[in-house]
């Protein structure tokens, strides 16, 4: 029994983080769903939750936008970097390009995919949606519709299963 509780204490102390790791090892971000002020970026970031929790071979470039009506356009830098800080993977928005056959990664010339909130509005301070999908080489995602609501200490996202379409 002695020898058990010494090879227990042995493989937990493997477990432990000295104190000098501790120090080097970041905090995780908190999720942008915890800001009341940024509905947007939140709904936006559970958006690229979803595309980046999924096991893609070979994924594009992939960008993030707002669409303002006409066409896509740049995050704020402070918002793209957020978001970029969550997810690694995100490229910035000057690396896709439009082209005549698509998106485009302005590094390598291969396809990239655009992530787009559109018709983004909140009908109060604690509720709001926006159409949301992609665009990538030549062809484009469905939009779907995303409602946001807050519940006191973070945004809640539900997607309507219809499609545009519908």
């Amino acid at each position: 029994m002695k020898r058990l509780i010494g090879v227990a204490a042995l493989a937990l102390s493997a477990c432990v983080v000295s104190g000098e790791d501790a120090a080097r090892t970041p905090d995780p971000l908190l999720p942008l769903a915890q800001s009341l002020e940024q509905p947007r970026l939140a709904m936006l970031e559970h958006v690229l939750a979803g595309y980046f929790a999924s096991d893609i071979p070979n994924p594009p470039t992939v960008c993030a936008s707002w669409h303002d009506g006409r066409e896509e356009e740049a995050l704020p830098p402070e918002d793209e970097l957020a978001l970029m800080a969550r997810f690694p993977q995100l490229a910035p928005m000057a690396r896709c390009s439009r082209t005549d056959n698509g998106w485009r990664d302005t590094e390598t010339d291969e396809p990239a995919l655009v992530f787009t909130l559109h018709n983004f509005s909140c009908a109060s301070e604690q509720s709001c949606s926006a159409w949301g999908g992609y665009r990538s080489d030549g062809a484009n995602s469905m939009s779907y519709l995303y409602q946001g609501e807050w519940n006191g200490t973070e945004w809640h996202f539900t997607r309507d299963p219809r499609i545009i379409a519908e």
